[in-house]
């Protein structure tokens, strides 16, 4: 795949941040599970690339081996991973949600302004486990529209529209629903952005990357 030289540069930026602190020794070590522009980036630095287990300076990995290996290991100072080990609290829909609303929480505690900033997320809830405040947030609206997703799901599997409590009797006669399975699969309902921003009468997303070197505090790049 062709990069532009803005896309490269980008991409080097990024490489800088990644290690904190240089090796004491030669160049720059690095593993990489994935040949993709991060790995291309690195070479073109004049990293060298290794296949050890634990002698590197930063390692492209995967999810797997952050849930397999991660916690088993010992990373020195200047060591860093790709994933943060409990990612999963920031990628799976109901924990994303968890912790919007304990973050929320928190700055309204200690009367923080930021507070005043997250009305970005829709009114929302967990299934099946806040099935009783949906339904009596779902009565102070009638006729709203709300979205049903499954949460471990993506690409738009699972997710469908509804605006009465009818619509959803099927799903909820579903088994896996039920609270009494050990097989129970949980969705999160939303509120239904009303007038979304639409191009071209079409609805649409933007995929942004960035680098986040830390979550408390926040850091950005």
């Amino acid at each position: 795949e062709k990069r532009s030289h803005s896309q490269n540069k980008r991409a080097s930026v990024m490489s800088q941040r990644l290690i904190g602190r240089c090796s004491a020794n030669g160049p720059q070590r690095f593993r990489s599970f994935l040949h993709n522009t991060i790995h291309d980036v690195l070479v073109s630095r004049g990293w060298k690339e290794t296949e050890s287990d634990t002698d590197w300076d930063f390692f492209w990995t995967d999810v797997g081996w952050m849930r397999e290996c991660f916690d088993h290991i010992h990373l020195d100072d200047n060591q860093r991973v790709n994933h943060f080990r409990n990612h999963y609290e920031m990628t799976r829909k109901d924990l994303l949600v968890k912790n919007i609303k304990r973050c929320h929480k928190q700055l309204l505690r200690d009367q923080n302004p930021e507070a005043a900033k997250y009305d970005f997320a829709p009114t929302t809830f967990v299934l099946p486990a806040e099935y009783t405040l949906f339904v009596e947030e779902f009565k102070k609206y009638p006729g709203a529209v709300w979205i049903m997703k499954a949460i471990g799901k993506a690409q738009g599997k699972g997710i469908f529209l509804f605006n009465k409590l009818s619509h959803i009797s099927e799903w909820k006669r579903d088994y896996r629903w039920r609270t009494d399975q050990q097989q129970a699969e949980n969705y999160i309902v939303q509120r239904y952005v009303e007038n979304p921003y639409l191009v071209g009468g079409e609805k649409f997303d933007l995929r942004l990357y960035v680098l986040v070197t830390s979550y408390s505090p926040l850091n950005v790049y």
